[in-house]
């Protein structure tokens, strides 16, 4: 196109007066906020979605490695791989070059720690590519690499095992990885790390104002920087002479590297022999914490001590070790160190547990005498700021009991990857029925809101017969209630509504009154599904009552919710909004992630109906956000609003093709109706109409009749 013709459409009605150079200009900022996609037909503009730093800070006294860097730096390659022995720095490199690279990759800069040499439990690949996915701004069902496809992002892989990197490696032009690992990785560009120069390991010791001559402190310390710090860490306020002569007493075994261990042994041994015997009792039973870092009330107070050893990091009012400092004291922590750990937060889980528990039957008895919490905030907020090192002792210290205290916050708080995971764990070594039972209880919930249904069902069935051998009716009826919901998803009512009622029998039979508004809920879905308007109604207002009786807010917040769907269904529109309005605002005061996402779907679904199309986007929006890779049924549910308010056939398909593999059946028949009519196409009504009928859900086929009735 010419240029005068250029410049008349992009600026038609008053040009600039430089027109070449605003042009110019023009190009720079579309490019720098844009990306410029090349086609055969010519080039598209593609936003540049926001970009992710997950780096963590550069070290302000970062020293030396002026050769390594100069190598990284000539290294053409997509994938560098920095290796050495432990303590050497690998990881302060990296950080560093990730730094000076970040200008190079402006869609994001991605981290991760993936912990392959940490003393508990490593990061396995899918946790992995779950944080990168969400940081790229997808979803459980998107892929990795399909979602760095034109972008430029380098990933961060540190403290990497060779088993664990190749399916987190971006392999998309334009993106690059950088790895540290204590292992050799020839198959990459790599740098091999070594031990500080002289003169480097001399200005780090100035930077810990360690005064006078240290060269023979540096060679004692084999000019190993984890060592060096150490060292340095035990010389404030001492007399360097001295220190250098103990240093001389015990140098082959304290400073002579022939490999990892001995060399960080010998390191963290001088520093520990230091140590007050209170201090020093501290560290070892520090090391019998699994998670990432250490509450005040469990590090005691000589933690102060070990602080000013630069053993351990204070991180506001927690406190935190060294990965190698980890694995040392590790060594000298004792069984009966775990076991202490292990009943700390076995006796607090269950304290905290108590206070969410309306609405909830324990799986599994709680402990004797429980830590007591003052209130839910407290426990909730004890949970939240706990559940990393929960979760890390819980695949550490495999135990069913652990995890059926974890159950509750877990399912309220939407953690559902997370109580999976430690589930699964308790499952593979626990050999009693009822334990086995219990596990089974939270995995047939999680796979049936991963869209895994026949192993949902193995899972309660199994469950069911535990409990019913051990005798315990009331875990016996969780089980049912659970199983009753996959079935009514699956559109197998008969089914949905015998395992349902077997359960409302035993909550009678057993004189559970807190259990009544859950079943009481579910029965009056199964009544909607099955047409039957007015009985719906009546049992989900009777599930709310006898919630509002008991205090069960969770309960309370989703039998609104729920009483909002059957009061739209009967064209009650204005007790319909306030029953959502109410249970959102219940489940937002709460922290009920899991209700609140649920109430925005329906919600939103219902705006659709009464032509409030803005305000439905917008709780259909935040309650994809609040899905997250959790809840793959919230997540499809909302696509599907979204396909109705979008009038996207394609929209619309993809939703069918991801509710047709996870037999979501009552999704699949709205999303064909939504088709259907979008295409006023008669022919996908009675497709719909014939789903509906095959799995028995009567109220979706006539809804579906209707709407076909006024096709033309």
């Amino acid at each position: 196109m010419p240029f005068d013709a250029l410049a008349a459409q992009v600026w038609p009605d008053e040009p600039p007066m430089h027109p070449r150079a605003a042009l110019r200009t023009l190009v720079s900022r579309l490019r720098a906020t844009d990306q410029v996609i090349t086609e055969p037909a010519g080039y598209r503009l593609v936003p540049r979605p926001p970009a992710p730093c997950q780096l963590p800070a550069d070290l302000p006294d970062f020293v030396g490695r002026k050769e390594e860097i100069a190598r990284l730096e000539l290294i053409d390659a997509p994938v560098r791989a920095i290796t050495g022995l432990p303590g050497v720095g690998k990881t302060v490199l990296a950080i560093r070059e990730a730094h000076r690279l970040r200008e190079r990759f402006p869609d994001g800069q991605l981290y991760v720690n993936l912990r392959g040499f940490s003393t508990g439990p490593s990061m396995t690949v899918e946790q992995a590519l779950t944080r990168f996915v969400k940081a790229l701004g997808g979803g459980q069902e998107d892929d990795y690499r399909e979602l760095l496809r034109n972008r430029r992002v380098l990933v961060v892989l540190d403290n990497a095992t060779a088993d664990v990197i190749a399916p987190l490696l971006p392999a998309t032009p334009g993106c690059a990885a950088l790895i540290t690992s204590r292992q050799d990785l020839p198959q990459f560009a790599q740098v091999k790390l070594g031990v500080l120069a002289e003169q480097e390991a001399r200005e780090l010791l100035k930077g810990m104002r360690v005064e006078g001559d240290t060269g023979e402190l540096i060679s004692l310390c084999a000019r190993l920087p984890l060592a060096l710090r150490i060292a340095g860490a035990n010389l404030a306020g001492r007399h360097l002479p001295d220190y250098v002569e103990e240093l001389r007493e015990h140098r082959l075994r304290a400073l002579e590297i022939e490999d990892d261990d001995t060399a960080v042994q010998a390191a963290f041994d001088l520093s520990y022999r230091k140590l007050s015997p209170r201090a020093r009792r501290t560290f070892d039973f520090l090391g019998a914490v699994p998670g990432p870092d250490i509450p005040r009330g469990l590090a005691g107070d000589a933690v102060e001590e070990l602080v000013a050893a630069n053993l351990v990091q204070r991180t506001g009012d927690r406190f935190q070790l060294h990965d190698l400092l980890r694995l040392y004291a590790r060594a000298r922590a004792t069984d009966e160190d775990r076991r202490a750990v292990f009943e700390w937060y076995l006796t607090r889980v269950d304290g905290a547990d108590a206070q969410l528990n309306i609405g909830f039957t324990r799986v599994l008895p709680a402990v004797a005498d429980p830590v007591p919490f003052a209130g839910r905030d407290e426990a909730v907020a004890w949970f939240e700021a706990e559940r990393a090192n929960l979760v890390a002792l819980a695949q550490e210290h495999p135990d069913a009991g652990l995890v059926a205290g974890l159950r509750g916050h877990l399912l309220l708080a939407g953690h559902f990857a997370d109580l999976r995971t430690i589930a699964r764990a308790a499952l593979a070594v626990e050999t009693t029925g009822q334990r086995r039972a219990a596990m089974r209880v939270c995995l047939g919930y999680l796979d049936w809101r991963f869209g895994e249904h026949r192993s949902a069902i193995a899972h309660c069935e199994k469950a069911i017969s535990g409990f019913r051998a051990a005798g315990r009716q009331a875990e016996e009826s969780v089980a049912l209630n659970i199983l009753a919901g996959v079935y009514h998803d699956l559109g197998e009512l008969d089914l949905a509504r015998d395992h349902l009622t077997a359960a409302i029998d035993l909550y009678v039979a057993n004189d559970l009154r807190t259990h009544l508004p859950g079943g009481l809920g579910n029965l009056g879905l199964l009544e909607l599904e099955l047409g039957r308007l007015e009985s719906s109604e009546d049992a989900l207002r009777r599930s709310v009552d006898l919630a509002r009786e008991i205090d069960d807010w969770h309960r309370v917040a989703h039998g609104l919710n729920n009483l909002g769907v059957a009061l739209a269904a009967r064209k009650k529109h204005a007790e319909a909004e306030q029953a959502f309005l109410q249970a959102l605002d219940l489940a937002g005061r709460h922290g009920f992630r899991q209700t609140e996402m649920s109430a925005r779907v329906e919600y939103a679904e219902f705006l659709v109906g009464t032509g409030r199309r803005d305000e439905a986007r917008d709780n259909a929006e935040r309650a994809l956000e609040l899905a997250g890779d959790d809840d793959l049924f919230t997540r499809v549910d909302a696509q599907l609003v979204l396909a109705e308010l979008n009038r996207s056939a394609d929209e619309f398909d993809e939703v069918l093709r991801r509710a047709t593999e996870a037999e979501f059946r009552i999704i699949e028949v709205r999303a064909l109706a939504g088709k259907a009519a979008l295409l006023q196409d008669k022919a996908l009504c009675d497709k719909a109409i014939e789903r509906a009928e095959s799995a028995g859900l009567r109220y979706r086929a006539n809804l579906v009749r209707e709407l076909s009735s006024g096709m033309s």
